[in-house]
């Protein structure tokens, strides 16, 4: 009877060291992570960057796929009511709109990166490299000698300030530094661009295979799902990603297809008017405006510096008006239908999310914004609206 008690003691005694061997090495070990949190953090840093490089071209193909989609299903769509085209298989209907969506799209960015090439080497044609370089330099200091002489006027009106003297030498500095950074990294940025090309390509091929066998990688995808997670959790997963899919499907692709429409817009109009590198403002000013607010402060201030620095004042007066009128019928009848109903946030909201969003992710960060705040704004709403169904409270709040 005593050598029990003693063995269930023992027992006692032996489980209780254990529980407090344990205990202070998980403290030593919470302790030691601490003071090397830097570390720490670098070092997982370095492998979530490795492993984002290494499978980049899965990811772009991916995001090509999901771009895509829509327009593939229409090409098959329209593909199966042709009469001479008839397979047994179904399968030859979706490669065949896969690859003429493809296709398509490449022929329209080749068509219009050759555009744009065409209006930037047409503003120098006869221009070598290092003229160009020394052109762009006059411009500069052309444009700094304006803020200098803007600053002259104002000291004979005795307007005369510190801070705006600061302003000035910043600016002129930035953009000579800015200038001498770009000559500098020419070739780093050209190894990086060639780096991104080969990656998209890559990116491509792969969003070929999955538009084709989008069906089998969705039916494996489900199969997964319902294996790893509870019937509950796995419904609760679908239903985010319906309600992620009808935010960041219609957004993104609304906002692609207005970058592209304003970026030719923009650029056909400044080139008309007459406005020097009218091509390459418009084409910056379309792709800033996947950025709420950004095309158009692009568009604007472009216009004004390269107009005013070339002495086209008559020209920047025109490209104003327009400018303003293109932007009022983006706003009010291009963007609206474009997006639809995905996106229904206030305009200080919006403002709000780019701010915070540039903040944590530069300018993918910017971009990704708007329907990240929207889907936060879905999950809120639909979370209160659940408090007050269950407090029986009344309430005109719609999700």
């Amino acid at each position: 009877m005593l050598d029990k008690l003693k063995n269930q003691y023992n027992k006692k005694y032996t489980t209780i060291s254990l529980y407090v061997i344990l205990t202070v090495l998980i403290i030593f070990v919470l302790a030691y992570i601490t003071t090397r949190l830097e570390d720490a953090f670098k070092i997982v840093k370095n492998v979530i960057s490795y492993i984002l490089k290494l499978f980049s071209p899965v990811f772009v193909g991916l995001i090509i796929a999901y771009i895509l989609d829509p327009l593939v299903e229409s090409f098959e769509k329209h593909i199966r009511k042709i009469k001479f085209l008839k397979f047994k298989n179904d399968k030859k209907y979706r490669t065949i709109s896969v690859i003429s969506c493809v296709v398509l799209v490449l022929l329209l960015i080749i068509f219009l990166l050759v555009a744009f090439v065409f209006g930037i080497t047409k503003q120098f044609s006869g221009i070598k490299f290092e003229e160009f370089i020394e052109l762009l330099t006059n411009y500069i200091n052309s444009f700094s000698d304006s803020l200098i002489g803007i600053e002259n006027s104002l000291a004979k009106f005795n307007v005369e300030s510190d801070a705006l003297k600061k302003y000035i030498t910043d600016i002129s500095g930035f953009l000579v530094s800015g200038l001498s950074s770009f000559a500098n990294n020419l070739a780093a940025n050209a190894l990086n661009i060639s780096g991104f090309i080969s990656t998209f390509a890559l990116g491509i091929v792969i969003a070929i295979y999955l538009l084709i066998d989008k069906e089998e990688f969705l039916r494996y995808a489900n199969i997964i799902s319902s294996v790893i997670f509870t019937n509950n959790i796995d419904g609760k997963l679908r239903g985010y990603w319906h309600d992620f899919d009808n935010i960041f499907s219609g957004y993104i692709r609304g906002q692609l297809m207005d970058a592209l429409l304003m970026s030719v817009i923009l650029s056909i109009t400044l080139s008309i008017i007459g406005i020097k590198f009218g091509a390459l403002i418009g084409v910056l000013a379309g792709l800033c405006n996947l950025i709420p607010y950004f095309g158009p402060l692009v568009a604007f201030v472009g216009t004004i510096f390269f107009g005013l620095i070339n002495m086209q004042y008559v020209q920047v007066v025109i490209a104003i008006i327009a400018l303003i009128i293109i932007q009022q019928i983006d706003g009010t009848i291009i963007g609206p239908k474009l997006l639809g109903n995905s996106v229904s946030l206030k305009p200080v909201f919006i403002l709000i999310a780019v701010i915070i969003g540039g903040g944590i992710g530069g300018v993918a960060g910017m971009v990704m914004a708007v329907p990240v705040a929207a889907l936060i704004r879905l999950f809120l709403k639909r979370y209160i609206r659940n408090k007050l169904d269950e407090k029986g409270v009344k309430s005109d709040l719609k999700v």
